[in-house]
């Protein structure tokens, strides 16, 4: 068992790399600059719109204190808004404006179409194992983070 767990662990370590292959040559163009941690807020709120902002900072990866940094910039940049989803001012959903839906599209689908292209040199066969084992990391990632 320990051995499983061993191999895990640095398959895991690969995580970051198999990243790096994949992002390597992506460069996007937005109407307004954003970094690595604002484009992953707009795709994820593109995908999970209207949750409170503790679930997004979880998902993203970012500490409750650097994701409000986040979206304050967000915010400033016109591309997403705070609406109160209780009595307890405190507790907000975050909601991609008009603006902010147009540039989190356009960011989804250039990054569709370079994954795609990164794709394209492998088999159906392959294809198909590495979705599979992207779908297992990420029920598995679910499972951990309900154990939280």
């Amino acid at each position: 068992m320990n051995d499983i767990k061993e191999r895990i662990a640095e398959l895991v370590g690969m995580l970051p790399m198999m990243l790096g292959v994949l992002l390597e040559g992506y460069a996007l163009e937005t109407p307004v600059k954003l970094n690595l941690s604002e484009i992953k807020t707009l795709i994820f709120l593109h995908k999970n719109e209207g949750n409170p902002m503790t679930d997004y900072s979880k998902k993203v990866g970012l500490t409750r204190g650097s994701f409000t940094t986040v979206a304050d910039r967000l915010e400033k940049k016109g591309l997403i808004e705070r609406t109160p989803v209780s009595a307890d001012r405190r507790i907000n959903a975050l909601l991609l404006t008009p603006e902010g839906k147009r540039v989190a599209r356009q960011i989804d689908d250039h990054f569709n179409r370079h994954i795609a292209g990164k794709m394209a040199c492998l088999d159906n066969r392959d294809l198909i194992k590495l979705k599979n084992a992207l779908e297992t990391i990420n029920a598995t990632m679910e499972k951990l983070q309900l154990k939280k």
